[in-house]
């Protein structure tokens, strides 16, 4: 029993020497083989010649393991993490897990009466894995349908005409300011004892600065600084005596037919701003 124990762990811990993208790969030429694996190995070795190369059995075996476990590797027994059982104390920390998911370990262990181990253990026991909350941009309950018209207008022109897209200006505004962006995860110092370091933030004296650039096929413009707080007067400015400069190096066949995306900001959408781009730029 241990040799066939030995045996069945070794196949599965040859598993671990290829990729997911490798496995795939494997899956996907045993199937172009009509499942026969002396076959897939010929294509297989034809397809990826650099790569390391499974013998007639791995592909039958990949294909065995989706087929059964849903995935590309068999799981070794007696190896991994030993399972917890689902006791209330299990049940009830899931609970509140699934209805506060960005609650931490620590309110969990002071609202169950547990230690902050035993959370762990839990959350371990049921795959869950701490994610990272990403800061996006704030929409409007209008703006998903009318990105999406945009896209369908976007991509519509550029079934029509193939250099559509290399021929829009498109450009947008950034503001920097002194304290930039620190991440205090990812910032450590190594000593033996805490040497207590900070990072000034906060400053008493603060400035920002407003950043314009855009991109026209190959071509870069700008970046330029634009006055710290952008109205419409001074963005028709811009329109009227910058933007003419910043096109100089932009071949004049693509000036001819170029079109100009911006967003709706207030500075952007006044009327008399709107009127010279619709003079300037007819139609675009």
């Amino acid at each position: 029993m241990w040799f066939l124990h030995f045996r069945h762990g070794q196949r599965a811990m040859n598993m671990y020497r290829f990729t997911n993208s490798e496995l795939a790969d494997i899956h996907f030429i045993y199937g172009l083989a009509d499942g026969n694996g002396r076959a897939a190995v010929r294509l297989y070795r034809e397809r990826y010649p650099t790569r390391r190369q499974p013998n007639h059995q791995t592909f039958a075996r990949v294909h065995q393991n989706l087929v059964e476990r849903g995935s590309f590797r068999a799981t070794i027994e007696g190896t991994g993490r030993r399972r917890i059982a689902r006791t209330p104390i299990f049940e009830g920390v899931l609970h509140v897990v699934d209805q506060t998911p960005g609650t931490s370990v620590r309110a969990l262990a002071a609202s169950t009466g547990r230690s902050p181990t035993t959370i762990h253990r839990v959350l371990q026991g049921a795959a869950l894995h701490p994610f990272h909350v990403q800061r996006v941009q704030s929409l409007q309950p209008d703006d998903p349908p009318r990105r999406v018209t945009f896209a369908q207008w976007f991509l519509n022109q550029i079934a029509a005409d193939m250099h559509f897209a290399s021929s829009v200006l498109f450009c947008d505004e950034a503001t920097f300011s002194r304290e930039g962006v620190f991440n205090t995860h990812n910032a450590q110092m190594w000593a033996l004892n805490n040497p207590h370091s900070t990072r000034p933030r906060a400053m008493q004296q603060r400035f920002t600065v407003n950043v314009r650039a855009g991109i026209v096929g190959d071509s870069l413009l700008g970046p330029c600084i634009l006055p710290p707080r952008l109205d419409s007067h001074k963005y028709l400015v811009f329109l009227q005596e910058v933007l003419p400069e910043l096109l100089t190096d932009v071949p004049a066949p693509i000036r001819r037919r170029m079109g100009f995306q911006q967003d709706g900001a207030p500075s952007h959408y006044a009327r008399h701003v709107r009127e010279h781009l619709d003079r300037t730029f007819p139609n675009r």
